[in-house]
C-alpha cells in the first residue's frame, strides 16, 4: 500500500506537469486551461486505481499462449502491460524492515485513508450546513438589473450547485453602474459555463484521494483557471480591459469573507495580480510554434506515466494464485546463497511464502510472494519469479531466480551456520567500508564490456553475454571514461564507484565474490 501511494503521487507530480504545460501552450493560444486541470486531476486519480485493479484479457496484450501454462487464460492485471519499471526502481525501500509490504502498515494506511475522507466529507457536510444557515439572513435585491441575494460579507460570488444564484456584498449596490455591470457579467459567466458544477466535481474526486498533496495543488490550479476563463469570456463579450481590472482591483480592495468550494469573484492579491497581468498581455511571437512544443511535451509526459509500471498490485484478486500443500511450504523455508555476501531467506507465513533478501540492490526487506504453481512464486509488481527446485534425494536443493523469463540466480541451498556467516560478512563490509580485492579490476572489465566470460561468475557471465549490445551502446553514448571515485560500500555491500565519462556521469555498483569474481553489477546514469 504505501509503494502504491507513493507510486500515486510521483503519477500526480508527472499529470501535474504535463497539464502546467497544456496551459501555458492554451495561454498562448488564448484558450480555456481549466479543463487542462480537471483532466489531471481526474488521470492522477484513475490511473494509479486502473493500474492496480482493472484487468484485461490476455489475447489483446499477444497473441501467443502457452498451451500448457496454467492460467493462461486469466485475464492480466492492467498494470502488468506497462514497460517502464522505473516506480519499482526509483522508490528504493532500504532497510531491514519492508513498510511497503508490511500487513500492519497496510491496515494503518487503509485506515488514515478511510479517515481523511471521512473527515473531509464531514468537513464539507459542516460547511454546506453552516452556509445554507447564513444563507436565510440574506434579502433579494438586484444589481445592473439582475436578481442577486444580498449579504453582509460573503461574495461577489456564485453559490449553490442545483439552483445557483449569485450573491454579493452590500458595498457592491453602491458602486457605479459600471463596475456593477462587471461584477455581475463575471458571476453570470460562472453560471453559464457552470462553473460551480465543476468545482463540485473537482471536490469529489479529492474526497476519494485526500491525502496526495499533488492532488491538492491541482485543484488550487483548478480554481485559478477557472478565474482567469471567466476573465477572457467577460472581455471577449465586449468589456474594456483597464475598466474590468479597475473593478478586480476594488473587488481585492474590498475582500470579503472566503467561502470553501464556491467560484468568488475576489481572490488571494498575488492571483489578482497575475490575472491583471494575463489580461493585459499581448500575443508573443512564435506562439503557435511554442504551444505546439508545449503541448506534444505534455502528451510525452502523460504517455510516460501511463507506461510507468506500479511498484505493487493491491488490487490483485487472490482467487488468481493457486493453493499450495502448507506441507510444501514448509519444505520451501530455508536459506539459499545468492552469492557470498546476499542471502535469501525463505519463511512460510500463514498459507503463503515470504522472502527476505539481503545483499541485493533493487530487493530489500521481507516481500510476500504469490503462488504461480506449486513450485514456482512470483513477486509483486516485477516480472521476477521464484523456482524451487529439488535434488536426487527428493528435497528442496535450490531455488532458481528468473527475471523477464531469463535465469538470473541458481541460488543452491545453505544451512543455518552458512547463513549466519553470509550476514556477518556483509555486515562487516558495510562498517568497514573496503573496496573488494579485486574492485577497481572489476571496475574496468564493465566499462570496456570485453566480449568472454573473463572475469566473471556463471550467472554474472549469462547476464552480461545477454545484456552485451545493450551495454555497449550505453557506455558509447556516454563516451571515454575520463576518471573514477570509490565512493564507499552500500548497505547491501556492493562497492559503489563515481565515474566521469566525456559525455555524462554515472555511478557503478560492484558486488564480487570470494574468488574476486563479478557476480553482479548495476550501472545508474547521474
Amino acid at each position: 500500500m504505501l509503494a502504491w501511494m507513493v507510486y500515486a503521487v510521483l503519477v500526480a507530480a508527472v499529470f501535474g506537469g504535463a497539464a502546467l504545460l497544456a496551459e501555458q501552450a492554451a495561454k498562448h493560444r488564448r484558450l480555456p486551461t481549466r479543463g487542462v486541470w480537471i483532466a489531471a486531476i481526474a488521470t492522477s486519480i484513475a490511473l494509479p486505481v486502473a493500474m492496480a485493479t482493472v484487468s484485461i484479457p490476455r489475447s489483446w496484450v499477444s497473441s501467443e499462449a502457452s498451451a500448457t501454462a496454467k492460467g493462461a487464460a486469466e485475464p492480466l492485471l492492467l498494470g502488468a502491460t506497462t514497460s517502464i519499471p522505473l516506480a519499482a526502481k526509483a522508490i528504493d525501500w532500504s532497510g531491514a524492515t519492508s513498510y511497503a509490504s508490511s500487513p500492519r502498515i497496510d491496515t494503518m494506511l487503509t485506515d488514515i485513508w478511510l479517515a481523511s475522507s471521512c473527515t473531509l466529507l464531514l468537513f464539507l457536510g459542516v460547511t454546506t450546513m453552516v452556509f445554507h444557515r447564513r444563507k436565510r439572513r440574506w434579502t433579494p435585491g438586484t444589481a445592473y438589473g439582475v436578481p442577486v441575494l444580498v449579504s453582509d460579507d460573503v461574495g461577489p460570488a456564485v453559490v449553490g450547485l442545483v439552483r445557483s444564484r449569485v450573491v454579493i456584498p452590500a458595498w457592491v449596490l453602491e458602486e457605479s453602474p459600471a463596475q456593477q455591470r462587471y461584477i455581475m457579467a463575471h458571476e453570470q459567466s460562472h453560471l453559464a459555463a457552470r462553473d460551480p458544477l465543476l468545482v463540485a466535481v473537482a471536490m469529489a474526486l479529492l474526497v476519494s484521494m485526500p491525502w496526495s498533496p499533488l492532488l491538492w495543488w491541482q485543484f488550487h490550479r483548478l480554481r485559478c483557471a477557472i478565474e482567469v476563463d471567466c476573465d477572457a469570456r467577460v472581455l471577449r463579450e465586449g468589456g474594456d480591459v483597464r475598466d474590468y481590472c479597475e473593478t478586480l482591483i476594488q473587488v481585492g480592495q474590498n475582500q470579503s469573507e472566503y467561502v470553501a468550494a464556491v467560484t468568488a469573484m475576489s481572490e488571494s492579491k498575488s492571483f489578482l495580480e497575475r490575472r491583471i497581468r494575463i489580461m493585459l498581455s499581448t500575443p508573443r511571437k512564435w506562439a503557435r510554434a511554442s504551444a505546439f512544443a508545449m503541448i506534444s511535451l505534455a502528451l510525452g509526459m502523460a504517455v510516460f506515466a501511463a507506461q510507468v509500471t506500479p511498484p505493487e498490485s493491491p488490487g490483485q484478486p487472490a482467487t488468481h494464485a493457486p493453493a499450495v500443500d502448507p506441507a510444501i511450504l514448509d519444505t520451501y523455508a530455508g536459506f539459499y546463497a545468492l552469492s557470498d555476501y546476499s542471502l535469501l531467506t525463505v519463511e512460510r507465513k500463514e498459507n503463503g511464502l515470504t522472502v527476505t533478501p539481503i545483499g541485493q540492490f533493487l530487493a530489500q526487506g521481507t516481500i510476500a510472494v504469490s503462488a504461480v504453481g506449486e513450485h514456482e512464486f512470483a513477486v509483486p509488481a516485477i516480472d521476477v519469479t521464484l523456482d524451487f527446485v529439488k535434488g536426487a534425494d527428493g528435497r528442496v536443493a535450490s531455488v532458481v531466480v528468473r527475471e523477464h523469463g531469463n535465469v538470473a540466480i541458481d541460488a543452491p541451498r545453505v544451512d543455518r551456520a552458512t547463513a549466519e556467516r553470509i550476514r556477518a560478512d556483509l555486515a562487516e563490509r558495510v562498517k568497514v567500508q573496503k573496496p573488494f580485492p579485486d574492485s577497481e579490476k572489476a571496475l574496468r572489465r564493465i566499462l570496456t564490456n570485453p566480449e568472454g566470460n573473463e572475469g566473471l561468475d556463471p550467472a554474472a557471465a549469462r547476464i552480461f553475454a545477454r545484456n552485451h549490445a545493450q551495454v555497449g551502446n550505453y557506455l558509447a553514448h556516454l563516451g571515454p571514461v575520463q576518471s573514477y571515485k570509490f565512493e564507499g560500500v552500500t548497505d547491501y555491500g556492493w562497492d559503489i564507484y563515481d565515474v566521469q565519462h566525456e559525455h555524462g556521469a554515472q555511478q557503478v555498483f560492484i558486488q564480487l565474490d570470494r574468488h574476486g569474481l563479478i557476480s553482479n553489477s548495476v550501472m545508474r546514469r547521474q
